[in-house]
Formats: structure tokens, sequence, C-alpha cells
């Protein structure tokens, strides 16, 4: 499994050990971080700048890990409340519980 420019922002990539993402870097808008920590701990194992999303994301799809795709909300990181069952979109439908982050 891969992050995609369509995925990366719905949530992240997980196996027993590890979890590897792509974020905004919040202190640099515009930039972006690709990161990988040992989710049992917390602990970073890295984390590195990048000046667009595609070179993020090419960083962290270098991991070589038997990665799965977890969701980071029950809507898949939509922000406006229109969710979709298929793979996380947010093109229609509604939240469920109040799952999905509002801003």
């Amino acid at each position: 499994m891969q992050l995609t420019a369509e995925n990366y922002t719905k949530g992240f990539l997980i196996d027993e050990d590890l979890m590897g993402g792509v974020t905004e870097d919040p202190e640099n808008p515009g930039r972006f971080v690709a990161f990988v920590l040992r989710h049992s701990s917390g602990e970073y194992l890295g984390a590195q700048p990048f000046s667009t999303v595609i070179e993020a994301l090419d960083a962290i799809n270098k991991v070589k890990r038997d990665w799965k795709f977890e969701k980071s909300s029950g809507c898949g990181g939509c922000k406006d409340g229109n969710c979709s069952s298929k793979e996380g979109g947010c093109n229609g439908g509604g939240c469920k519980n109040g799952s999905c982050p509002q801003e």
C-alpha cells in the first residue's frame, strides 16, 4: 500500500510496529513532512521536511514495509461533513455520530 495525493490527508500507513504518513508542516505552511514512528511508544524514527507533497509522498513510499492504509477519521478526513462510504471520499452523504472533523 502507498500514500497518494488523493489519500494522504485521509489517513496513514500502519503495520504491526510502525506508522508512517505525510502531513503539512504546521510551522511552514505550504511545506510537507514525511514521518515514521513506532506507534506503541510514540517514538519518532524519522521525520523529514519537503518543499512539495509529491516529494514527501515519494519519500514515505520508499519505506519498504507491509503497510496497510488506516483512515484517520470515520469519514476519511472530510472537513465539510460530506462523506461517502466509498474509500473515504468526500463527495456526498453525511457523517454518522459526529465522526468528521469540523473546521
